[in-house]
């Protein structure tokens, strides 16, 4: 528990210090007294960040010194995102400092994963692979992009995602080190960690606007992969595969619209979704029910009326001007994740009906479900997105008097007459 208590410590001094620095930005004043003083620019706090880092490996490994350890350490990684915040508000970002920032993030967090390694705590092997990984990344393939392409060696999403993960991860060791009754899932972080660092070196080779038609492309194969383990009565891990699809998923869209796409990328997103929100979930709900016919009905209903959401999509509200914006009819890939918590009660019914409802609703975004609260295309009608991007639909006027909550406690009350 101590190191518990420790690691809540740092992270509250870390955090602190990252919104101090949030509060000076905001000033000229500020900007300006970070841009004289050449020990906060963002190359120089990249370089020392990582001395801490090492220094805190060492006190925690080495000298004993747990708490000056993970203070250092958590402080280092808070730092990260500093150098980042301190080089586009002040106008210092440079080649160089793009070059150099994922390396000193390599130094910070691969020594504390070596060391605890070591100590059997992380898959050795897995360890070293991630280190390959990393180190061709890092000089290899920075070398043929700079030399052969005109692409940008600078960290993509999948390398600053896989460089929070592995701070996560050595926080994780940590709380299974002092020894609380926690489930140990340090290896399938690990294998996440090294797909994100192989993924982080593809992409830096591939143009940016085939990025979301790769990303569908994931999206399509966690469909696939999530068919095939239900056929093996493996449900637990197609329910996994479903809720990775939708990270997939969640990112595509973005990245069409960041970098562009090719012309079938709205075609492969569709299929992509069908599968592996339409037929993978519907599939669920038959194979769970054993065939039986209350869930061949469900699921049927449940996969055709993903199919008739996606092709009313394509044949209509994609030209709907009258529809909000951020908003959407009927359910869609969202349903998908509802029928992972309702198959069991075979609730497919309700999912199935809204993913075809005709109410618009505002998509996964706080700041949208927001707008719409306000909105009197909704007469009054507050639309909430829960843990697995549920619906509910109250008659409250006011944000607040929304409840927010998982849809299998309240299955009845989602679609709005």
């Amino acid at each position: 528990m101590n190191g518990f208590i420790t690691i809540v410590i740092s992270l509250i001094i870390s955090f602190s210090i990252y919104v101090g620095f949030v509060f000076v930005l905001k000033s000229e004043r500020g900007v300006e007294f970070i841009r004289n003083h050449v020990f906060f620019h963002p190359n120089s706090v990249c370089v020392w960040r990582v001395f801490i880092g090492i220094g805190g490996t060492l006190l925690y490994f080495v000298g004993q010194r747990h708490f000056w350890g993970i203070l250092l350490f958590t402080f280092s990684a808070v730092m990260d995102g500093v150098d980042g915040l301190i080089a586009r508000k002040c106008d210092l970002e440079t080649s160089f400092g793009k070059e150099i920032d994922p390396l000193c993030d390599k130094f910070t967090y691969l020594p504390p994963m070596f060391f605890f390694a070591y100590m059997g705590f992380l898959n050795i092997a897995l360890i070293w692979v991630l280190f390959v990984s990393e180190f061709c990344g890092q000089f290899l393939v920075r070398y043929i992009i700079k030399r052969y392409t005109t692409f940008s060696v600078q960290a993509n999403n999948f390398g600053k995602i896989k460089a929070s993960l592995c701070f996560a991860l050595i926080i994780y060791c940590e709380l299974l080190y002092d020894a609380l009754n926690i489930p140990d899932f340090t290896t399938q972080i690990l294998y996440v960690c090294v797909i994100l660092s192989v993924a982080s070196s593809a992409f830096k080779l591939i143009g940016n606007h085939f990025y979301a038609d790769i990303l569908s492309i994931l999206n399509l194969l966690c469909g696939v992969t999530g068919i095939f383990l239900i056929f093996q009565s493996r449900y637990v891990l197609a329910s996994i595969a479903i809720l990775t699809g939708q990270i997939f998923d969640l990112f595509d869209g973005r990245m069409a619209e960041k970098h562009g796409g090719t012309r079938i990328g709205p075609w492969l997103d569709d299929i992509a979704d069908l599968v592996s929100f339409g037929m993978c979930p519907g599939l669920l709900i038959v194979m769970h029910g054993r065939l039986a016919p209350p869930a061949l009905v469900f699921g049927l209903i449940y996969f055709m009326a993903v199919g008739f959401r996606l092709w009313r999509f394509l044949a209509r509200d994609k030209y709907d001007t009258s529809i909000l914006p951020g908003s959407g009819r009927g359910h869609g890939r969202t349903g998908g994740l509802s029928v992972l918590a309702e198959s069991l009660d075979f609730m497919g019914r309700h999912r199935a009906y809204l993913v075809s409802a005709r109410e618009p609703y505002p998509v996964f975004s706080f700041r949208q479900s927001h707008i719409a609260a306000y909105s009197p295309e909704f007469n009054g009608r507050v639309w909430f997105c829960g843990r697995f991007h549920d619906c509910l639909s109250y008659k409250s006027p006011e944000p607040r008097d929304a409840w927010c909550g998982a849809s299998h406690l309240v299955p009845d009350i989602c679609v709005d007459e």
